[in-house]
């Protein structure tokens, strides 16, 4: 009898031990620290705001500093992320109606939200616009993703000035051109002595999704795959290219 109850005993153990690890084997987000997303120190979804500043193709025909294609390809990539993860994206132009320039070209524009009113300058600098400033203050956020054309110009000036007001300013590196890579690189240069962050457009989709466990990975609203399948069509098939 001693026998039968120590197998009885042993073999409940045992069934807690098994029922324990597959109970741990079924969710290996169990280790996982959330944080809150909108007061994290990091970019998320809902504490970020997304410049695009003059995508406009008499500028795009003068970049240099890196292929054309491939600087488009990453400027579609971080407008899809940005919906993706619900950040606001503020569209601006330069000259449109003063100087006749070429608007925003189509495939930028084609997959910002139709609700979203372009900012037509006349200042070189964005910030030197109110309706841009205010767009950017009415969102409440306070870490400002820039990206634009070319980057000793429009960019460059916009972050100084958005840094002196108190924002934390991202410099997506790979979404700025110039017409030569010295302009570009001493731009960059530049921004980031003056306390801009600089970055890639992989590294911020990559820093809001930080997880797995995040439904945007592998769906969206528009991206039906998700983050996995704006990195497969617009990342992976651009390694070692820039």
């Amino acid at each position: 009898m001693k026998t039968v109850k120590i197998m009885k005993t042993l073999t409940s153990v045992l069934i807690a031990v098994l029922f324990t690890v597959s109970a741990v084997a079924q969710k290996p987000d169990a280790n996982f620290v959330s944080k809150n997303s909108k007061t994290d120190n990091l970019l998320t979804g809902e504490n970020t705001v997304l410049l695009v500043i003059d995508w406009q193709q008499d500028l795009i025909n003068v970049v240099h500093n890196i292929n054309q294609n491939v600087m488009m390809n990453n400027i579609q990539a971080m407008v899809k992320t940005a919906n993706l993860f619900h950040v606001p994206v503020i569209e601006t132009t330069i000259g449109v109606k003063m100087a006749g320039s070429t608007p925003t070209v189509p495939s930028v524009k084609s997959l910002i939200h139709k609700n979203v009113e372009n900012i037509d300058r006349v200042a070189l600098n964005a910030w030197q616009n109110k309706a841009l400033v205010e767009a950017v203050r009415k969102t409440g956020r306070k870490k400002i993703l820039i990206t634009g054309l070319w980057t000793s110009g429009c960019p460059t000036y916009t972050t100084l000035d958005a840094l002196k007001d108190g924002y934390e300013v991202y410099i997506l590196a790979d979404l700025m051109g110039d017409a030569t890579t010295m302009a570009h690189d001493t731009a960059i240069d530049r921004m980031v002595q003056a306390g801009a962050i600089p970055f890639t457009w992989e590294g911020a989709g990559a820093e809001m999704l930080r997880s797995y466990t995040n439904p945007k990975a592998f769906t969206g609203d528009e991206t039906k795959g998700g983050f996995v399948e704006i990195m497969k069509k617009h990342f992976y098939p651009f390694a070692g290219k820039y």
